[in-house]
């Protein structure tokens, strides 16, 4: 790639990083579909760069949210028993199939993210009392309303499967998952909705990495990608995971309403041949 194109991808990521740590959805949500859509990088070689990406956007806003206690880390080591075998079984299908078809995938994907975030209803108040077997409660420090908040997560067996199904898509997509586990936690599990996003902070790096390891077994990794990735997460990870846990973000989550359902049109175009002004 040429400098210019470097340094777009530097910025791009920079923003996915931002917004990744924000909402708890990992960089790649938004860095893969940017990266196909504007700079024309091939989906496989987005995917693998992207995976690489969100390990460091993990690392790098999950230590925030650790330091906040909004990191329920029992609760994401229970879901990862089955999200990660999910995802080992995603990146052995995104090497198979057809980029046409992995593009398709995304497309869809992006499109369902962007309807559960635009329908998301009100948050209900957090379950305190109850069973808890795998001692799941937490409690921390909500800074935007200056209140303690304690929860139980609830519905553990559904969560784990729904968690499932997000590991296959975050292999196959190179996203972490997070787009994902946010409205499973938040839904079926009753988390609130800070703690979900810390809690998946944490989770989308140790599940990319089972897939990673693929990608980079199968020559998909372009340092050319991924270096800047790298340096643009680790740098936009950092202030957007501080940001998050302060903001209250119903504007914000209406602008990324709009930025994905384009990106998911624009993709579902492309792999019907169709391409948009200023897309590649």
């Amino acid at each position: 790639m040429s400098p210019g194109v470097e340094l777009g991808v530097l910025l791009a990521s920079i923003v996915a990083g931002v917004f990744g740590s924000m909402l708890g959805l990992g960089a790649g949500a938004f860095f893969v579909p940017i990266l196909s859509v504007f700079f024309g990088v091939p989906l496989k070689t987005a995917v693998a760069a992207s995976a690489i990406s969100v390990i460091v956007n993990s690392t790098g806003g999950t230590s925030v949210y650790l330091k906040n206690r909004l990191t329920n880390v029992r609760l994401a080591l229970v879901m990862e028993l089955t999200t990660t075998l999910g995802a080992i079984g995603g990146g052995v299908i995104v090497i198979l199939i057809a980029p046409t078809t992995l593009r398709l995938v995304l497309g869809l994907a992006l499109l369902g993210m962007s309807a559960a975030l635009f329908m998301r209803k009100r948050e209900a108040p957090p379950i305190t009392d109850g069973p808890d077997p795998l001692r799941l409660e937490q409690t921390y420090t909500d800074p935007a309303r200056g209140e303690d908040v304690t929860y139980i997560p609830t519905r553990i067996l559904p969560g784990l499967g729904a968690a499932s199904f997000a590991g296959v898509l975050s292999g196959m997509l190179g996203i972490g998952g997070g787009a994902m586990k946010v409205p499973i936690m938040t839904s079926i599990m009753k988390v609130p909705l800070k703690a979900t996003i810390g809690t998946s902070m944490y989770m989308v790096g140790i599940t990319v990495s089972a897939s990673a390891f693929l990608y980079y077994n199968h020559g998909l990794i372009d340092p050319s990608v991924a270096v800047p990735a790298l340096v643009g997460v680790a740098i936009g990870s950092q202030a957007g995971s501080r940001i998050g846990r302060r903001l209250r973000g119903r504007i914000l989550t209406r602008l990324l309403v709009l930025l994905l359902l384009y990106l998911a049109v624009t993709l579902l175009l492309q792999s019907f041949g169709i391409h948009l002004p200023g897309a590649k």
